[in-house]
């Protein structure tokens, strides 16, 4: 592992050990309306965090990846998922280098998080031919925000860049969204079918 993600790994280590554990389940009301008409199958989260999202898909009947750089918020985030009746295979992973499983995910989210350079090539490797992704996270606008503690505008998105992230593949729908607690851009695409 490289000393970077060694620091990465450190930081949100200790940033969710000054944490409470949570207790209450909050998966994110975008992904739970976008989800609601779609059938179940495999779901891959990527930079899951505390895993209220992957924990809200499991007890839907998704079955759920679920991949953070900190064992830490992945302890905690199993906490939460045992806590609710969840079960969801946790990976410990950098996605520096993780590999996902390929042509395999029927659904693949992100939520907060922003890699240019990796990013586009997981998800698309792991979203199987007609699979689905769910992506929100900061725009630019987001910086100008009174209460937004975002600093660094290498973490935020300008207008209309999130779609062009994934020429290959098919958008659903783009927003993006001044929210009351935060600035994000909304997108649903899908990897055509073979016989698209």
């Amino acid at each position: 592992m490289n000393v970077l993600s060694i620091t990465d790994r450190e930081r949100w280590d200790a940033k969710y050990a000054a944490r409470f554990r949570p207790t209450q389940l909050a998966p994110d009301e975008w992904l739970m309306a976008e989800v609601a008409p779609l059938p179940c199958g495999r779901a891959l989260e990527l930079a899951c965090g505390l895993g209220h999202n992957s924990i809200w898909l499991a007890r839907q009947g998704w079955k759920v990846d679920a991949v953070d750089v900190s064992p830490i918020g992945l302890s905690l985030a199993a906490e939460l998922a045992s806590a609710n009746g969840a079960a969801v295979n946790w990976i410990a992973a950098d996605l520096d280098q993780f590999v996902p499983h390929i042509e395999t995910y029927d659904l693949v989210c992100v939520f907060r998080f922003l890699d240019r350079v990796r990013l586009p090539a997981i998800i698309e490797q792991a979203l199987r031919p007609g699979g689905r992704l769910l992506y929100e996270t900061f725009t630019t606008a987001n910086l100008a925000r009174p209460e937004s503690h975002m600093t660094n505008s290498d973490f935020a998105l300008t207008a209309n860049e999130l779609p062009r992230l994934f020429p290959n593949l098919r958008t659903i729908s783009y927003a993006e969204c001044d929210l009351a607690d935060r600035s994000v851009a909304r997108f649903v695409a899908e990897r055509p079918a073979l016989d698209d």
